[in-house]
């Protein structure tokens, strides 16, 4: 079992509208990603303003979530 040389993509939600209140969460997961060997950072997305179901549907993040799965 292979275990470096991983892809990562972080793809957070959050109900504020500042993506600033997301860096905290995404400072994390790089922590946790630091610690696997050759692991990369393939991509970040920020959906902001996700309060309820749906509230970020047809969203820049959603479209730029969409052409990263694409590359995947």
């Amino acid at each position: 079992m292979q275990r470096w040389g991983k892809e990562f993509y972080f793809i957070l939600t959050a109900a504020d509208s500042n993506k600033r209140a997301m860096e905290r969460t995404l400072e994390e997961f790089r922590g946790f990603t630091s610690c696997l060997d050759g692991a990369k950072e393939m991509g970040v997305v920020c959906g902001t303003g996700a309060w309820g179901i749906g509230a970020i549907k047809g969203s820049e993040a959603m479209k730029v979530a969409y052409e990263m799965g694409t590359k995947v």
